[in-house]
């Protein structure tokens, strides 16, 4: 049976058990059990997580990183991880998944929008922020000739009953977000 690999922070883990569950009679979906966090924890951790699939099984990898990526801890001024940083991570990870996996098709999940309710958080970031995170993505995979799977367009207009706090979802919307990933990633199995 053919593997799907999805890596990703916690908007990820929302949807994965979804997602293995939608596909589970045409593929194995497999992803890591921790929270992937930003586009540098993924850069660091890739080979280790790619240990978790037979590369010449693995038909698709869906990876999206950027939530980490746009906060600013403890209110720091500048972002975890730079614009530029971001867009360096983006272009190795691009280059290790193409080595690790070099059957499978390669999809590049877009950051999800934050509750427009405006919640107070510990470690702040703006759906601009992630907008100008996303936008960067999107023109280094068209460089690369990566798929996008624009999560942040699906979930633009969802108010805040979608979500359980600043940016993390409720079950029927991760189910929603589920649904479109499935949908993206069989036409590729």
């Amino acid at each position: 049976m053919k593997q799907v690999l999805l890596i990703g922070d916690s908007l990820r883990m929302g949807y994965c058990e979804t997602v293995k569950e939608l596909l589970a009679d045409r593929a194995e979906v497999v992803y890591p059990a921790e929270n992937c966090r930003s586009s540098t924890y993924i850069r660091c951790s890739l080979f280790n997580w790619s240990q978790l699939c037979d590369s010449t099984r693995t038909a698709v990898v869906q990876f999206g990183c950027g939530q980490w990526d746009t906060a600013h801890f403890d209110g720091d001024e500048l972002p975890l991880v730079s614009l530029g940083e971001y867009t360096n991570n983006l272009r190795a990870i691009v280059r290790h998944l193409r080595e690790y996996f070099p059957g499978a098709h390669l999809i590049f999940a877009t950051t999800t929008p934050m509750n427009p309710a405006g919640i107070e958080m510990r470690n702040p970031r703006t759906t601009e922020d992630i907008r100008r995170y996303n936008e960067a993505a999107k023109s280094v995979m068209a460089e690369l000739s990566v798929e996008v799977n624009d999560l942040f367009a699906a979930a633009e207009g969802w108010s805040e009953d979608s979500f359980i706090d600043y940016c993390h979802l409720k079950p029927e919307a991760y189910r929603a977000l589920a649904e479109i990933v499935v949908r993206r990633i069989a036409k590729h199995l």
